[in-house]
């Protein structure tokens, strides 16, 4: 295998405004600290992937501007491969505004040119065949390629062994029910917040609510609860790691760093504990910090956080034990 990480997504560029106080109310004046370009979307699973020292690779497309020149030397900056990222002259890169108050409030406007979904390249399936795991979320379903697609692409990566991640995001709520349901029935591991799995569960426990949602194909479901941290349904166990206390500044991007430090932990052999543990760590590290992106903290931040918890063995491991099937019921 080339990379431990595929991710099939959307390579954006954020436009960040950190602002005083949100919302923005009309005819009034105030002040913001300034105008960045940043890595975002799908790039914010590459980044926090590089931070766990796996090696990763970006199936994704960008326009032949300025934007998509920058997201592509960011990601090389990263240590991210773009040798199958593909640019298209004639199109737009995505870019989102991403506008966020003091407290952690945030605001996204998404900007994305009229033009049809992004083709697919039939060399990504190769890329996804050499891969030890392949990641794609909603957002990749719903606006970028057709669906069509991206389950191909699942169906590839699963017929290849390799295990598929799937965080559908708040565009749970948005894609076809047929496509919803075949996305998870093609998903080794579903990512999502309880408030994203109220949308196809009634539990209100987390808990519950990760093993009810395994009937819909998954082999293991991780409920993302705030503060409660995440719980694990797989085979017949719940397990359930705590959050970790920081003062959160901006939730941008956390989902993603969460579930960049999950994969790490489970390629790396860890226990469904040490995968909550390494994601709870990653989600809160990068809560705590003003923007996501290149922004997102580094190993020490997660080394920090963990203390003599015994996952912060696989922090940085370059250990690299085969993928086994059977882990999903362990």
């Amino acid at each position: 295998m080339l990379f431990d990480l595929a991710v099939l997504g959307d390579l954006v560029a954020d436009i960040l405004l950190p602002v005083e106080e949100l919302p923005l109310r009309p005819n009034a004046h105030g002040w913001a600290e300034g105008l960045f370009v940043e890595l975002g979307g799908g790039c914010n699973f590459l980044v926090a992937a590089r931070r766990m020292n796996l090696t990763t690779t970006a199936l994704g497309a960008v326009g032949g501007d300025s934007y998509g020149q920058a997201v592509k030397e960011m990601l090389v900056a990263e240590g991210v491969d773009i040798s199958s990222v593909v640019t298209y002259p004639d199109r737009q890169t995505v870019l989102c505004v991403v506008v966020t108050d003091r407290v952690g409030q945030h605001v996204f406007l998404g900007i994305k040119d009229d033009g049809p979904q992004w083709p697919y390249p039939p060399a990504w399936i190769e890329m996804i065949r050499r891969s030890r795991s392949l990641l794609t979320d909603g957002y990749t379903f719903r606006e970028l390629l057709h669906p069509d697609d991206v389950l191909a692409a699942m169906s590839a990566a699963r017929q290849a062994g390799v295990p598929v991640f799937f965080d559908p995001g708040p565009s749970i709520r948005l894609l076809p029910e047929p496509v919803l349901v075949a996305a998870l029935a093609a998903t080794d591991v579903l990512l999502l917040t309880l408030d994203e799995a109220h949308h196809l569960v009634a539990e209100n426990d987390p808990g519950a609510a990760a093993q009810a949602l395994r009937a819909f194909g998954p082999n293991v479901v991780v409920t993302k609860a705030g503060a409660e941290g995440c719980f694990v349904a797989a085979g017949q166990r719940v397990v359930q790691h705590p959050g970790f206390r920081i003062n959160v500044v901006d939730t941008v991007g956390a989902g993603d760093a969460f579930a960049a430090a999950f994969i790490a932990g489970y390629l790396r052999g860890g226990s469904w504990r040490d995968c909550a543990a390494l994601a709870n760590a990653m989600g809160a590290a990068t809560a705590a910090t003003r923007g996501a992106g290149r922004r997102i903290p580094p190993a020490e931040r997660l080394l920090e956080l963990l203390g003599d918890d015994p996952a912060a063995r696989l922090v940085t491991s370059t250990d690299r034990p085969p993928y086994r099937l059977s882990r999903f019921n362990e």
